[in-house]
């Protein structure tokens, strides 16, 4: 089975003391519930077509299960009610090759 990437991609940040909030304790759940390896995180983004968002983050995980679960977990869960508004973001999850 192929390893999957979490992607979530902040268009805006509205609030940073609501994103640094969430940052503190987003990383560490996600992480303890199946994350395999940071692949990207961070503002430093380069456009090369279109316009680019503030934040971008890539996580891995074991597979798209893993994902949806380390997402739904009630770590990740307290997590998310701290941004509560904070960002203008999307995130998806998408299977390897």
């Amino acid at each position: 089975m192929a390893n999957a990437y979490l992607v979530a991609v902040y268009n805006k940040i509205i609030d940073p003391e609501k994103m640094q909030n969430y940052c503190a304790d987003a990383l560490p759940a996600m992480m303890a519930n199946g994350g395999k390896k940071v692949l990207a995180r961070g503002a430093n983004i380069t456009r090369i077509e279109g316009i680019p968002p503030e934040r971008a983050v890539i996580l891995e995980f074991e597979n798209v299960e893993a994902a949806q679960k380390a997402y739904h977990s009630e770590d990740y869960q307290a997590a998310l009610k701290k941004l509560d508004g904070g960002a203008d973001r999307f995130l998806f999850v998408i299977e390897g090759a």
